[in-house]
């Protein structure tokens, strides 16, 4: 009976070893820019697409050799696209006089200038560069930006830091085009 019991509280003290580390949740935070003096129609952003892989909960890295490092732990506190939209909307509301953006969630009025982006790279790696490429369409016209952020390392917290900072220029790159 001893013996079953030594085993047991070796097999139960072992296994703890295959226990999951915890989640660590992250989220984007809008980046304060320089309030340009515009006027006219406001805008909003009406629809946005994110690269086919990256629309995950799951923070994502590239790797070498066209491979993907999905971080399981280090997770989005929400959808990502929403997220994106959120802090892209936000960062405008910053930039352009107040009333000119139309937020994620407000009553859209009559005239309403529509801005839509689509995201080719939003993601770092695998050298340490947080890489946003996207077309952003205004009026018809579209605008292609390819922004580079340089990063310490490709820990997560820094990830998260440069996408941050690469939505910010994308919104003053908006910004100016209005």
């Amino acid at each position: 009976m001893k013996r079953l019991l030594v085993i047991v509280c070796l097999l139960v003290g072992g296994c703890s070893f295959l226990k999951r580390p915890p989640n660590t949740f992250y989220s984007l935070e809008p980046v304060p820019g320089t309030r340009l003096t515009k006027s006219g129609i406001p805008i909003g952003i009406e629809g946005l697409e994110l690269p086919p892989g990256l629309d995950r909960r799951d923070i994502v890295v590239r790797d070498a050799d066209h491979k993907v490092d999905v971080r399981g732990t280090n997770q989005w506190t929400a959808p990502l696209e929403e997220m994106v939209i959120h802090t892209l909307g936000f960062n405008l509301s910053t930039r352009l006089p107040e009333g000119m953006v139309i937020l994620p969630g407000q009553g859209k009025p009559e005239a309403m200038r529509t801005v839509y982006v689509t995201f080719g790279e939003l993601a770092p790696g695998p050298e340490t560069t947080f890489v946003l490429e996207a077309q952003w369409t205004l009026d018809g016209q579209a605008t292609h930006e390819r922004i580079e952020v340089p990063m310490s390392s490709l820990e997560t917290p820094q990830v998260v830091t440069a996408m941050n900072q690469a939505l910010a220029l994308l919104a003053d790159k908006i910004a100016a085009g209005v």
